[in-house]
């Protein structure tokens, strides 16, 4: 067993393994490491904050107009993570192309450089390494010098991994919990978009009392009226809040704690990572086990570098995110960082030679016990069989949600299982939505169907142009579809009429709200008799004569309607409205636009390219729908 870490005062430094210069002990304690290595760390940071940048910026520019600027994807961040493209694959047995390229650039990247999009690139590390600086370093209010350095959890991001994957064996996805694109990206948008967006438009309002807006119009032709951000709210945003917290609040206990134990992507790179080429080597002939390294490893890389320790000194490759903090601090400066061929593989090939540079350390080993693989996979099976037996999910197509068939799939959705297997949760699809219509789902499709997409009516309809979900969706569980698709072909559900609460119906009163309303012509008025109703309203109805007179009532004509919700959002029947969508003859099938390798990084003209040909292919069914509004009108 290797030596639990033990620190050391600076004055110890010298007097372990060999005597130094008074002029070195000097410079060791001032000048730690090598001029190299801090510039590493700058560049490391900058790229840090660059990419963060660019992710907040991708998410701010996800609007409506979800067509990326200069051809790029404004999903790109989302698709540099491939574990939800190879759950997917897994669940479906459907490889999504587009997202073969960003996945291929990360992939090849750790092969490289092993786990550096967590040290470099990851928006969720670099968050809990902002509020580690913020919070958790000497000095700052959760300032706790004895973080643990304990390695006993760092396995439980591969148990987490193998029990997503015996899960999706059974079309379960449940690597979205803990996925740290989708779930920054989740957390961005329904527990942080809203708020800022609250506040900011406050500013903007403030600005226009105070006579700001009319001093920059009158001045700089700038008006503030179209700087304002869509108003949004959101269901079951606590627990999403509480769980971010939580993974922040992880670092007061070991620093990067989800990084290091829990994340499932990061598992998974670990895996690849150890045979990537930039490894660190040790000079032991110049360490001065002082331990520098073992302790204050970002990730708890070290091992062994005690210099009582009965094993020779190791590296966790796997668990490196590359952040250069090792080479930084280490006093005699005998850590060297470098790219090479590893050492296994030119003793395969045979072109190690002699007397070469030294080998990396060598890697500590994911011992999990064949009893914990086993038991991973089966618990993620077992949990797979227990949610498809369960009585509150998907029970096919004709019965869908039996507790629930208000659960509306937004436009472009797979079929439920397909769109289950496929959904990441990422909640990128609600963050565009124009109508705020887009919900996160908690028990309403069970717990296969949690934080997925769901249309809400009462709160806002699907806008009948808007094809904005579709286009970022970052694995295509809502397809890309067009706004022809939405009107001649795609249907959501159907609206129906509550007899004994609609105005028209009930009292025979004149509204014609829902029929206003209606994009798609698909809500008529008939004439009906009815024997409850006064002739004359001003006389009872038991007077000789008075008894039943015509109304006009809403009637729903199920071929134009396609559930849109733009009468149930508009009727003023409260609190239960007296129109209401529901899945009934829901129709997901359509033709969408083919997949490209390229998509991932590049979709220029994307617009286009996803309307072209389909006027023609639906021209038939557009003239035949006019000649049916026509009819239905001259009834």
């Amino acid at each position: 067993m290797a030596v639990e870490p033990k620190l050391i005062r600076d004055q110890d430094i010298g007097a372990i393994s060999r005597s130094f210069s008074s002029e070195e002990k000097r410079r060791m304690k001032e000048r730690p490491g090598n001029p190299a290595s801090h510039r590493i760390v700058s560049i490391r940071r900058a790229v840090q904050i660059t990419t963060f940048s660019l992710f907040a910026l991708f998410f701010f520019m996800t609007t409506v107009n979800a067509e990326g600027a200069w051809g790029i994807p404004k999903d790109l961040f989302m698709m540099l993570d491939f574990l939800p493209t190879l759950a997917h694959w897994i669940e479906s047995h459907h490889l999504s192309v587009y997202a073969i390229g960003p996945g291929l650039f990360i992939l090849l990247l750790t092969l490289w450089g092993g786990r550096i999009f967590c040290g470099w690139i990851c928006p969720l590390g670099t968050a809990i390494d902002i509020s580690d600086r913020l919070l958790y370093r000497k000095g700052r209010l959760f300032y706790n010098k004895k973080r643990s350095e304990t390695r006993r959890f760092r396995n439980w991001k591969y148990l987490y991994l193998l029990i997503g994957l015996g899960a999706a064996a059974f079309g379960i996805d449940l690597f979205f919990f803990g996925d740290p694109l989708s779930l920054i990206t989740r957390t961005f948008t329904i527990c942080i978009y809203a708020p800022i967006a609250y506040v900011w438009n406050g500013s903007l309002d403030a600005m226009d009392k105070l006579g700001v807006a009319s001093l920059l119009y009158n001045h700089f032709q700038w008006n503030i009226a179209t700087w304002r951000m869509q108003h949004v709210v959101f269901y079951n945003n606590v627990p999403l809040l509480l769980m971010f917290v939580g993974i922040i609040a992880l670092s007061a206990y070991q620093e990067r704690f989800w990084c290091r134990n829990l994340c499932p992507y990061g598992g998974l790179l670990a895996l690849i990572s150890r045979v990537s080429w930039l490894r660190h080597t040790i000079k032991m002939d110049g360490c001065i086990h002082c331990k520098k390294c073992e302790i204050q490893s970002r990730m708890g890389s070290y091992d062994n570098l005690d210099k009582r320790a009965t094993e020779e000194a190791k590296h966790s490759i796997s668990e490196c995110i590359q952040c250069f903090r090792c080479e930084t601090i280490c006093p005699p400066d005998v850590i060297q960082i470098q790219a090479k061929v590893p050492a296994f593989l030119k003793e395969r090939l045979g072109l190690a030679k002699p007397n070469t540079a030294p080998r990396p350390e060598p890697q500590t080993g994911i011992d999990l016990g064949r009893r914990r693989v086993l038991a991973s996979i089966g618990a993620g099976l077992i949990w797979g069989t227990l949610v498809k037996g369960s009585a509150e999910e998907y029970a096919g197509r004709m019965r869908r949600y039996t507790h629930n068939n208000r659960a509306i799939r937004p436009p472009g959705a797979l079929p439920e299982p397909e769109f289950l297997a496929a959904c990441t949760r990422c909640a990128e699809c609600m963050k565009v939505c124009p109508t705020n219509c887009l919900q996160p789902a908690f028990l309403e499709t069970g717990l296969q169907g949690i934080w997925t997409p769901i249309v809400v009516p009462s709160i806002g309809p699907c806008a009948e142009k808007c094809t904005s979900c579709g286009d970022v969706c970052p694995t295509h569980a809502i397809q890309p579809f067009t706004w022809q698709d939405k009107r001649y072909k795609i249907k959501i559900g159907l609206a129906n009429v509550d007899h004994n609460t609609c105005i028209a119906w009930n009292g025979g009163r004149e509204c014609i709200v829902c029929a206003e309303v209606c994009p798609y012509s698909a809500v008529l008025f008939r004439d009906v008799w009815d024997d409850s109703l006064p002739k004359d309203p001003t006389l009872p109805i038991t007077a000789p004569g008075n008894k039943g007179r015509t109304k006009r009532v809403p009637t729903v004509d199920e071929k134009l309607c396609t559930g849109c919700g733009n009468c149930e959002y508009q009727c003023p029947v409260l609190p239960n409205h007296a129109i209401v969508v529901y899945t009934f003859q829901e129709d997901r099938s359509y033709n969408p636009p083919k997949e490209k390798w390229w998509y991932g990084f590049y979709r220029g003209d994307w617009a286009k390219t996803k309307d072209r040909g389909k006027n023609r292919e639906y021209a038939a069914l557009a003239q035949e729908i006019e000649q049916r509004k026509q009819q239905e009108g001259e009834e």
